[in-house]
């Protein structure tokens, strides 16, 4: 279910479930900004993870990285989309394994202190690629 607030409207939200040894994961979502204003957006919390960060995948030298992102701005009357090998929300060390099927609810805050609350079903990594689908659309 899509969670709106004020202009923003947060998508087709998934935690990326992966083997129980792993200490972190990823959320994937649309961020769509139907206001007339830009607006910054910052990792919240979970009770899922310690910590949350956005991160952004970069490419240089050939190399592909994970960068800590402060805040990424949504421009008004657009959409940002948080997917694999491109902005995403990480969710550092987890609590507990996450199973498919099960929930993982946590926040993003705006830059004016706005806190939005997500609840995202955890997909297993073997499983995503139709929920994936549904952030990107049918691109060729």
């Amino acid at each position: 279910m899509p969670v709106v607030t004020q202009a923003l409207e947060i998508k087709n939200a998934y935690v990326r479930g992966l083997p129980p040894n792993q200490r972190n994961t990823a959320a994937f979502f649309t961020v769509e900004n139907a206001g007339a204003e830009a607006v910054e957006l910052q990792a919240g919390s979970s009770a899922a993870a310690a910590q949350l960060e956005i991160h952004a995948h970069r490419h240089q030298n050939g190399m592909m990285s994970m960068q800590m992102q402060s805040s990424v701005r949504v421009e008004a009357g657009q959409s940002l989309r948080f997917v694999p090998g491109g902005y995403h929300l990480m969710l550092i060390d987890l609590k507990r394994p996450l199973k498919e099927g099960e929930s993982v609810s946590f926040s993003l805050r705006t830059a004016d202190g706005e806190e939005l609350s997500v609840t995202a079903p955890v997909i297993s990594v073997l499983n995503e690629a139709s929920a994936l689908n549904d952030i990107i659309g049918n691109q060729p």
